[in-house]
């Protein structure tokens, strides 16, 4: 499965509050389990291994993969949800009880998938400090608390862009410095796409190796740095031939491409037609 390819189904959604009287067995979910500590300080054992949890932490859950929400010292409220990442088995709308780690069986899961590109969500994503999901997350338990009409698909995809931001989070960790350099050379590139830009150049501007510009805007882009200018070059490109009466020769230059001909190579290779042919859609 492809990160693109999210497109959670919400079967559960609501706080959980525990104390120190709160007992839990180790289990299986048989669908995704996303856990947001709000207040307090705990701990979730998945496979082995113990992650603390404390206000604005989050765990995300693969199905099928074993863990145990320890009783707290105190107490701790979370918020917990039940989803699966498609909406293949959209069919159990209730629900789906854990079992116990000696009674599973892999042919008991609902929707399991593997990730591709995003291989952690595959196991175990654990993010110490995430306040900004906080009024997401408050918004997806409102939904299903009130169930007003399409709360589902709502809440679906406000769940699927916290885990988009808790992605772009763990790639980039604690690093945020590189994360505002990292802003700072795409605004850069956005306002030069224009000229003969290459990591080398950029590098000069801001004074970093090529190798460090072009690995930065990888992290951020998931693309090539090479790639990324051009599809910059491309999408200011369509805007022109949407909104102007430019010709394609005179937009290859504006856009920074060497010739007309390598412009609608990668124009077509991109959008699937020719410029000429956007320019009448």
């Amino acid at each position: 499965m492809l990160f693109s390819e999210i497109n959670p189904y919400i079967r559960y959604a609501r706080y959980l509050n525990l104390d120190k009287n709160s007992q839990f067995d180790e289990v299986v979910a048989l669908d995704a389990r996303l856990f947001y500590a709000i207040d307090g300080y705990g701990k979730i054992n998945v496979a082995d291994k113990e992650y603390e949890m404390s206000p604005h932490t989050l765990i995300l859950i693969n199905s099928g993969i074993p863990y145990k929400i320890a009783t707290p010292k105190n107490s701790i409220k979370y918020f917990a949800i039940n989803f699966d990442y498609t909406q293949n088995a959209s069919i159990y709308s209730s629900p789906i009880e854990p079992v116990n780690i000696n009674e599973f069986k892999e042919e008991m899961l609902v929707d399991f998938n593997i990730f591709e590109d995003a291989t952690t969500l595959s196991e175990v994503l654990y993010i110490k400090e995430i306040p900004d999901i906080h009024k997401k997350l408050t918004s997806i338990i409102n939904e299903h608390t009130q169930r007003f009409l399409y709360f589902e698909s709502k809440s679906g995809h406000i769940l699927a862009q916290c885990i988009a931001d808790c992605m772009r989070v763990y790639q980039f960790g604690d690093r945020d410095a590189e994360k505002g350099i990292t802003n700072c050379i795409i605004k850069y590139i956005h306002e030069n796409f224009n000229q003969n830009i290459t990591n080398y150049s950029i590098g000069e501007v801001f004074d970093y190796h090529p190798n460090y510009i072009s690995f930065l805007i990888k992290r951020m882009t998931g693309m090539p740095i090479h790639q990324y200018i051009i599809y910059v070059r491309l999408t200011n490109a369509a805007n022109l031939l949407e909104n102007t009466d430019l010709s394609c020769e005179e937009i290859a230059t504006a856009c920074g491409f060497c010739d007309s001909a390598y412009f609608s190579r990668y124009f077509k290779s991109y959008f699937g037609i020719s410029p000429s042919k956007f320019r009448i859609i």
